[in-house]
Order: structure tokens, then C-alpha cells, then sequence
């Protein structure tokens, strides 16, 4: 087929598109770069921040960073009321020994009604020592029986010390307290003794009254002076029952 001139002065309509793709393609190609230069630049710095830990826990509010929690108080009423009771106990326990074994009759307690001539029976409690220790002081003599001081500084000087005649002060299990002569010439007591209390089973002969008698129940303690009158009389007929 014959070309006209026409035909060749006319531009190829084919190749403007291809262009145009080309320029688009390096358009896109510079942007991309350009996105690409700029991740590269914004990457170091994220990098550069700390990350955080995958389990930290959001600190409450109003709470100082590294504060620590305190400890709940612990109730000290509980350790010292238990302290004050086992404190109580002891003192209790301690006073009734005393009571019982420094043979102090309880306040207000009733004694006997005995008057002289009675024979009662009674049980004394002792230990070995007591034959030394116990002692009282009067200036009084009754049905020939007398302390071992006529006064807490004095000792008697009427007589001699024949143990039938030398009143002491005992205390019996029920806590009564008299005056009496004769104990420790008992046959049962003229043996060898228990090393523990023990106590003893008598006949006691009342003879009369001493009004308000000196009491010593060591031979190094003090001098009790007494405001009552002690009954006094003769121990006999005498048995260990607790040996």
C-alpha cells in the first residue's frame, strides 16, 4: 500500500503512551525511594526509645515510683493480754503457796472454839528444819509451859528447854493455828524424817490461851508479833500419815 504524505507527517499515536507510562513508572519509582530513604531515617530513632516490658504493670494512682507497700501492723493487744494472764497466774499461785506454807491463816477465817480440857485431833503439817525454826515469844507461863524467848531479844530463863515444856507454833492441814509442847519427843518423830513436807496425825490437849504471842516460823527470820491469843497445850499419841 502506497504511504501519502500525510500519513508521514503525522506523529505515531503509538508511541506518545508508552511515554507517558515511563514517566509515570519513574515518578512512582522516585517516590517509593523517597518513602523508603524516610523509613530508614525514622528507624534509628524508634530504636533508640526503650521498650517497654511486655508484662509492666500500670502504677496506681497517686502512688511514688519504687515506693514500697508497708507491712500491715501487727495487734499487740493479743501477745500482751496472754502476758498479763500467765503474769496473774503466777502471782496467784505464789501467794497461795505462801499462804498455805508460811502458814498464815486466811483473813477473816473462823478458828476453833476450844476451851481447856478439849481433846481434839488434829494433823500438823512439817518439814524436818521446823524443830529448829519454829519458835515464839511471851513472858507467860501456862499449866508449866512456856515459849523459848520471853521477849524477841531474850531467851527464857525460868526454866530448861525439856520439849513437854517448850510451847512452839504449828499449823495444822486445815490451816489452824495453836501453840503446843511435846511434837518432837513423839516416838514417830525420833526417827529419820522425810526430806519432803509430810504432815502428822495428833492428839491435841488444850490447856489454855497466850495473849497475843510473839511467832517465828525461821530461825533467821523476823519476828511476827500477833494481835489474837494462840490456844496452847500438849501433842501426843502422834503418827506420820503422809510419809
Amino acid at each position: 500500500m502506497a504511504t501519502s504524505s500525510e500519513d508521514k507527517d503525522r506523529p505515531d499515536t503509538d508511541d506518545a503512551p508508552s511515554g507517558e507510562a515511563d514517566a509515570q513508572d519513574t515518578s512512582k519509582e522516585d517516590g517509593e525511594g523517597r518513602a523508603a530513604a524516610h523509613a530508614d531515617a525514622a528507624a534509628p530513632a524508634r530504636a533508640s526509645r526503650p521498650a517497654k516490658p511486655a508484662g509492666a504493670a500500670r502504677r496506681p494512682a497517686g502512688k511514688k515510683p519504687g515506693a514500697r507497700p508497708r507491712a500491715a501492723a501487727q495487734p499487740q493487744g493479743g501477745s500482751l493480754g496472754k502476758s498479763m494472764i500467765l503474769f496473774l497466774i503466777i502471782i496467784g499461785g505464789l501467794a497461795a503457796a505462801f499462804a498455805y506454807f508460811g502458814r498464815e491463816p486466811a483473813p477473816g477465817s473462823a478458828g476453833p472454839k476450844w476451851k481447856p480440857g478439849d481433846k481434839a485431833q488434829v494433823e500438823v503439817t512439817l518439814v524436818s528444819s521446823d524443830i529448829k525454826d519454829l519458835a515464839c515469844w511471851s513472858a507467860e507461863e501456862i499449866s508449866g509451859r512456856h515459849c523459848a524467848f520471853e521477849s524477841p531479844t531474850k531467851g527464857w530463863s525460868k526454866g530448861d528447854a525439856d520439849d513437854k515444856k517448850l510451847l512452839r507454833p504449828y499449823t495444822t492441814t486445815d490451816r489452824v493455828q495453836f501453840l503446843a509442847a511435846g511434837l518432837w519427843s513423839e516416838p514417830a518423830l525420833t526417827g529419820k524424817l522425810p526430806s519432803a513436807r509430810f504432815a502428822v496425825k495428833c492428839t491435841y490437849t488444850v490447856e489454855g490461851k497466850m495473849k497475843k504471842p510473839g511467832i517465828r516460823w525461821s530461825s533467821e527470820g523476823a519476828w511476827l508479833d500477833r494481835t489474837d491469843d494462840w490456844y496452847t497445850g500438849l501433842l501426843s499419841d502422834c503418827k506420820l500419815i503422809n510419809p
